[in-house]
């Protein structure tokens, strides 16, 4: 099967305050990556009406989840990003998966690991990986002290039109209710 050519994923995106201190970070190191949030359904070959179809069966049956940013962390040489501590992502994540019908990528289900993207080793950026995580370990290093709660109240649909553009928000979708 032939992946279409413009590809989708579903997260949730942190408060506006903090998401702008991420992207201004991000362009200290003049590096380009998505708007930041926390994926909860990784991209696969699923036409757009699909995605928008799971998500808004999803958003109306799950509440509002609370969500902890953690300190950074890293994936080996491969991605800088902040911890999640949040529970109700998972049953999230395995809720849109169940409900896609497939687990896309290989960290779905028990291998689904929620956090925050800061870097990416294989975008470019102005500065080396060791450097990068110095800075980000600088900048966001007071949350391992005072980690930052907020509620995903929206589950955020992101797309790209085609391989080497930037993904942008498409649509969001009301969670159930507040907690």
């Amino acid at each position: 099967m032939t992946a279409p050519a413009s590809t989708f994923f579903i997260g949730i995106v942190p408060p506006p305050p903090f998401a702008a201190r991420v992207r201004a970070w991000q362009a200290k190191l003049n590096h380009d990556v998505p708007e930041p949030h926390v994926t909860l359904l990784a991209p696969a070959p699923v036409p757009e009406a699909r995605w928008h179809a799971v998500a808004a069966l999803v958003a109306t049956r799950r509440t509002a989840a609370e969500v902890r940013l953690g300190g950074v962390e890293r994936f080996g040489d491969r991605v800088i990003f902040l911890k999640v501590d949040a529970p109700e992502l998972g049953i999230l994540h395995r809720d849109l998966v169940e409900t896609l019908g497939e687990a896309p990528g290989e960290f779905a289900l028990d291998k689904y690991h929620p956090h925050l993207t800061l870097a990416l080793s294989w975008r470019p950026m102005n500065s080396g990986w060791t450097e990068a995580l110095k800075s980000a370990q600088a900048e966001f290093g007071f949350i391992d002290l005072a980690p930052l709660s907020f509620e995903a109240r929206e589950l955020v649909l992101f797309g790209k039109a085609a391989p080497g553009h930037p993904y942008t928000e498409r649509q969001r979708f009301a969670l159930g209710r507040a907690l």
